[in-house]
This record gives structure tokens, C-alpha cells and sequence, in this order.
């Protein structure tokens, strides 16, 4: 999907807010299965506009944001993801949630409003829906243990009920059959997102060494553990254009040895045929090699390392990344 598309599905929201409803979830710690809250009718429709008006700034009129893959993320700024990836099973529920209406409502006697961690915002009718999902801070949970004053007509007064805060903004984003990102730091800390990235990671590892071009391809199992860098390995499995590409060993490694960025940086085995990986900066730069993120001007020959390619081949479709 691309950014003109998902304004295109999103937009059906402004047009039709007048007919669209609102409906509040709340996720608890512990649990996979939202419950519905019970919100007096006439706070709903205030609660659609605040967050049809966030997604209408923050998506459909923000020129700057991009659409991109979740496995080909990287440090660009401005970037909406469209997971890819194995969906983290507290996250699941939003690919059901339009299709039921079948939930416990929240119970004010017996659930504790400090468990909850999420909440999720349904909006649609019955031609389209979108589910939004944003993270529960305490600091936006107000309950007994806390002591706040209300204004009443005279002077102030205890207010002794437990209440939520409710922010436009939100983390992640369900239309259709696609997922996407808003927040990866959010994502990140996360419902076991770690554990998942770190499986694919061991994905990327693996196509590398199954290509025999690096002596030491343990090194990189290193990597898996630390979230970031587990993060480019997986970008490596699912979308390398040097190993989609097939290129060969020799050439691969003719590349590093002639590239200025690479030059005297990636070390080889005694045979020359076979990349040696002994620094951090070796590895980090042996997977921006595998993503092809170094490149060569046709029109002034200078070197360039680049995070956003899009194709321009005759051949090619020009998708919006």
C-alpha cells in the first residue's frame, strides 16, 4: 500500500463521519481479548470526531509521511509501516475485532482500571471500518489512590471517581487486511514484538550463510539479541536486492574492495574469498551492503550511501517508499 491509497481508504471517514460510529475497547494486562466499554451515547460522537480529525492530520494531510514495509524499515523520519511479519498475539485481536460484536463489557464493579494497557477505537459502518490502537500510560490513568479537586459551582471538591485520559493520538493502525506502524518505539517495547523480530532476524542470518560468503558468519548471531540490530537482519531476510538478485561471491567482494565507503573496511580471508567480519562496523556495513545501499551516480560517477531506493527502470514500478 502507498500513501495515496491509504489516504483514499482513510478519507472515507471525513466524508461520511456523519453516518460512521464510534466504538471503545480497552485491553488488560494479561489478556489477548479486548472488553467493550459502555460509554454514555451522547460523549461518542465527540470521541469519533477527535479521532477522525487526528487521523486527518497526522496521515491524510501530512504530505511528508511515506508508506514503507515493517521489514524494510530503517532510520528515515516521517515513515507509516505496513507490518509484514508475524503479528504478536496481543496485537491479533485487532484483525478480528470488526468482525464481532461479541465482547465482555468492561465491568466498573469488578475490572481494576489500573490493569488496563491499551485501548482500541473502532470507526466505521457497515461499508468500511478502522481500528485504531494506542497505548494506556498510567500517567493517563487516574484512580483512588490519587487525590484530585474538581471545580464545582462554589469552590472545589473532591472528585473520588476513578477516570481515563483520552489523547487523539495513536500507535498503530488496522484497515482493511493491513496493519501499520505509527509508533515503532512503541512497537518495539512492546507486546513480545522483540521475540518476533529476533525469530526473523535468525531468518537473515540464515540466507547469509547460506550463501558461503563470510568466514565467520557467527559473529552475526551477535546481532539477534539487540533489537536494533536484529532489526536489520531481518530486512536482510525479506527484502535484500543482492541476494534476490543472486550476485555473485566474486563480485560482491570486488565491490567492497573498489567501493570508497568500504575500502579497507571489510577484511577477507586469506583466499580472498570469503568477507571477514571483526569490527561492529565491518557488520553494520556488510548489511547495508546486502541491501544495496551503496550507490553509484550515472550523471556525476560520485558515491552516495542511501536509505530510500525507489526503482526507475523502464521496467520497474515506481512505488512510493
Amino acid at each position: 500500500m502507498n500513501k495515496e491509497e491509504l489516504n483514499t481508504k482513510l478519507k472515507y471517514l471525513q466524508d461520511n463521519i456523519e453516518q460512521i460510529e464510534a466504538v471503545v475497547y480497552v485491553l488488560l494486562k494479561g489478556e489477548t481479548t479486548p472488553k467493550k466499554l459502555d460509554i454514555k451515547s451522547d460523549d461518542l460522537p465527540n470521541i469519533k470526531k477527535m479521532f477522525v480529525d487526528s487521523i486527518g492530520s497526522e496521515i491524510i494531510s501530512n504530505t511528508d509521511v511515506s508508506v514503507v514495509l515493517l521489514s524494510t524499515s530503517d532510520e528515515r523520519k516521517n515513515v507509516i509501516y505496513e507490518y509484514d511479519i508475524e503479528v504478536p498475539e496481543s496485537l491479533q485481536c485487532l484483525q478480528h475485532i470488526t468482525s464481532s460484536d461479541d465482547y465482555e463489557m468492561f465491568d466498573l464493579a469488578d475490572d481494576n482500571i489500573n490493569s488496563v494497557v491499551a485501548m482500541i477505537i473502532e470507526l466505521g459502518d457497515e461499508q468500511k471500518q478502522v481500528v485504531l490502537f494506542k497505548t494506556m500510560a498510567q500517567i493517563n490513568i487516574y484512580g483512588r489512590s490519587s487525590f484530585f479537586l474538581k471545580k464545582s459551582p462554589q469552590r472545589f471538591e473532591e472528585l473520588k471517581e476513578e477516570f481515563f485520559r483520552i489523547s487523539p493520538n495513536f500507535h498503530l493502525l488496522q484497515v482493511d487486511n493491513s496493519l501499520l506502524v505509527l509508533s515503532l518505539d512503541t512497537l518495539e517495547k512492546s507486546f513480545g514484538f522483540q521475540e518476533i523480530i529476533k525469530k526473523e532476524a535468525k531468518l537473515g542470518v540464515e540466507a547469509i550463510e547460506a550463501i558461503s560468503l563470510v568466514e565467520n558468519p557467527e559473529t552475526l548471531h551477535e546481532l539477534i539479541d539487540n533489537v536494533t540490530t536484529a532489526r536489520k537482519l531481518t530486512k536482510v531476510a525479506k527484502a535484500s536486492p543482492v541476494l534476490k538478485s543472486g550476485i555473485e561471491n566474486d563480485k560482491i567482494i570486488q565491490f567492497c574492495k573498489s567501493f570508497p565507503r568500504l575500502k579497507g573496511k571489510i577484511k577477507f580471508n586469506a583466499d580472498g574469498d570469503k568477507i571477514q567480519l571483526d569490527t561492529k562496523v565491518s557488520k553494520a556495513l556488510f548489511i547495508q551492503l546486502l541491501m544495496d545501499d551503496f550507490l553509484t551516480s550515472e550523471l556525476t560517477k560520485f558515491h552516495y550511501t542511501s536509505l530510500a531506493k525507489d526503482g526507475a527502470d523502464d521496467n520497474v514500478a515506481v512505488e512510493e517508499s
